[in-house]
């Protein structure tokens, strides 16, 4: 009896200690350790820094809205227009200041084919949802895919503006931002991460002039031309353009090119070719030499045919036919030949004894 006395002594030992191993798990369980406390404290901390960065990046990119009206080549009539996304610079002196892409904002850039400009307008949607109209823009005299916006704003000091840091190196990682194009009429912004695979020096083919570009892997499939590239801190490092390829992303770093390389058009006149030239009107034909010429006097073309040697055929507002005698230009780089007139662009003609009216219609001689 004794020996079983002792038995059940060490069975109960045994059974206390294994409910304080139950005990204990479940503790670690339901209990974590001051440790895994800390470990997912930090875990969170890394969440909330990266969330409150991205949000400080998204607060200085802008959308911006780029239209276009002119003539083709053919002179037919266009209004075309296309969005990208820009980067808050500066916020001093009551204006704004964005950079961007110049194909964003320039049809020559771009496939829009603008042969004749007739107008141009660029707004700049900021994050609390306000259009602005641009004032001014500059391109970069040495062809570079760079623009600089600048807008007046009474409170051009509340948007905040990025900030910009030359200390980067490849390896480091970075975060693209912007507008893509998501489907047709929608755009939505997005943010993507990856890493600097490649730093060049290149020259510009036009002037010579070296800037400096950045190559990631950061947004293989992401298109929002204008945006920015930031390093993991929140602070700008350069301007994303074009794909190169299908796995490389560009973006120039804007304070390898002097701002005094870029020129600026008054609101009468656009850029091209490294000048400014004035909008033409509509009723106006562009002249090889840049100059807008009306075409026709009053309200159709009373001109008559002049020789070949008269020294109105060297006029951009005449050209040399077929038949060695230089016309009238109706349309770009067209005439009416004989038997129409040119009213307002358009080869008409009036059957016989009708004449054309300044309303474009024919009617009877009284």
């Amino acid at each position: 009896m004794e020996q079983e006395h002792k038995a059940s002594g060490w069975t109960n030992f045994f059974a206390v200690i294994g409910v304080i191993f139950v005990i204990i798990f479940l503790g670690g369980l339901f209990f974590p350790s001051e440790e895994q406390n800390t470990s997912q404290s930090v875990q969170d901390q890394v969440i909330n820094q990266n969330i409150n960065i991205q949000d400080k990046i998204k607060q200085s990119i802008v959308w911006i809205k780029y239209g276009v009206s002119g003539k083709d080549a053919d002179g037919s009539y266009f209004e075309k227009g296309m969005t990208g996304s820009g980067v808050i610079v500066r916020n001093k002196s009551n204006e704004l200041t964005v950079y961007t892409n110049r194909h964003v904002v320039n049809c020559q850039y771009d496939d829009i084919k603008c042969f004749q400009r007739i107008s141009e307008n660029i707004q700049v949607r900021t994050q609390d949802g306000k259009l602005h109209n641009v004032d001014r823009v500059y391109f970069s005299k040495s062809d570079i895919d760079l623009a600089i916006l600048e807008m007046k704003d009474s409170n051009a000091a509340s948007y905040p503006a990025a900030y910009y840091t030359n200390d980067f190196k490849i390896g480091d990682k970075v975060i693209a931002v912007g507008y893509p194009s998501y489907v047709e009429n929608v755009v939505e912004f997005s943010i993507k991460e990856g890493k600097i695979t490649n730093i060049k020096e290149v020259l510009s083919q036009s002037t010579g002039d070296s800037f400096r570009v950045l190559e990631s892997d950061v947004y293989t499939y992401f298109g929002s031309s204008g945006g920015g590239l930031f390093d993991e801190q929140g602070n700008l490092i350069g301007i994303n353009t074009w794909i190169a390829g299908t796995q490389t992303s560009i973006a120039i770093d804007f304070n390898s090119i002097q701002e005094q390389s870029f020129i600026y058009c008054n609101s009468n006149s656009y850029f091209f070719d490294g000048a400014c030239y004035n909008y033409c009107d509509r009723e106006q034909v562009l002249g090889s030499d840049g100059v807008c010429y009306d075409i026709c006097d009053n309200y159709y073309c009373k001109s008559k045919v002049p020789q070949v040697n008269n020294p109105q055929c060297s006029d951009s507002t005449y050209i040399l036919g077929t038949d060695d005698y230089c016309h009238a230009a109706c349309t770009i780089n067209s005439y009416c030949n004989q038997g129409f007139i040119c009213y307002k662009n358009q080869c008409l003609s009036c059957s016989f004894g009708t004449y054309l009216f300044e309303d474009g219609t024919c009617r009877k001689y009284q």
